[in-house]
């Protein structure tokens, strides 16, 4: 089902949503600012889970976030309620620059801390897989993986945990950049083994989420060709339309 229907292969970068696909517990979209929300479609918020996190970059941008979260309880914001649409529609101004413009509250680098600031008891753990680009916050407490040990060992974290998981995974983790170019890092069947690894805990997993960032794989190509890599093995049919 299309949530926001493809609108092209245009840039995507903070955020802009080109495209948001579900089917059953998996979401798909080309920017990561629409993860937060997914995740609040399925959970229940009277239970805790484990985040577990793929991606590139650790995505925890904290610049101004008691000026955000401040906003939010001022126009009564409602994350489980508000359609994609109206959050995107969020817009913000810092109140020490009034004159400075208003700009989309929810980017692809500050979702999860803002959710974490509105529903601090909704993770049991975290864990995060990444290459340890950008900065946690003070005091944030997460377990960091070594992406070596996804092939071997991600279907076993997830599975023996007392919550259930959220399971993130952003096709960018698996890129890097080069002379301005973007190299696929890890090979098909390296990616394959962790969709297995996938596989084998699906039950356990509440909510699956894929960011495609196409601008940090080298484009729309590389992102889709190596999501589909992934959905192909787990068997979640799905189309950019």
């Amino acid at each position: 089902m299309n949530i926001i229907p493809f609108k092209g292969r245009n840039t995507s970068l903070h955020n802009k949503l080109n495209f948001l696909y579900n089917t059953g517990k998996t979401y798909i979209m080309d920017n990561h600012m629409a993860a937060g929300w997914c995740w609040l479609q399925k959970v229940d918020l009277y239970n805790q889970y484990h985040l577990f996190y793929i991606d590139r970059h650790y995505n925890l941008m904290v610049s101004q976030i008691d000026e955000w979260v401040a906003y939010l309880h001022t126009i009564e914001f409602d994350y489980q309620a508000v359609s994609i649409e109206e959050l995107q529609a969020i817009l913000f101004t810092r109140p020490d620059n009034p004159d400075g413009g208003a700009f989309p509250l929810f980017r692809w680098d500050n979702y999860i801390t803002i959710l974490d600031r509105l529903y601090p008891a909704l993770w049991s753990d975290r864990s995060f897989v990444t290459h340890r680009d950008g900065d946690i916050p003070d005091g944030y407490e997460l377990h960091e993986p070594d992406f070596e040990d996804l092939p071997k060992n991600l279907g076993y974290w997830l599975e023996n945990k007392r919550h259930k998981s959220v399971l993130n995974l952003d096709i960018d983790h698996f890129f890097i950049k080069y002379n301005q170019k973007y190299i696929q890092l890890f090979t098909d069947d390296f990616i394959k083994v962790v969709a297995k690894e996938i596989a084998s805990a699906w039950d356990n997993i509440e909510v699956f989420t894929i960011a495609l960032s196409p601008e940090c794989c080298g484009g729309w190509d590389n992102a889709v060709r190596v999501a589909k890599v992934i959905t192909d093995e787990l068997q979640i049919d799905w189309e950019m339309k």
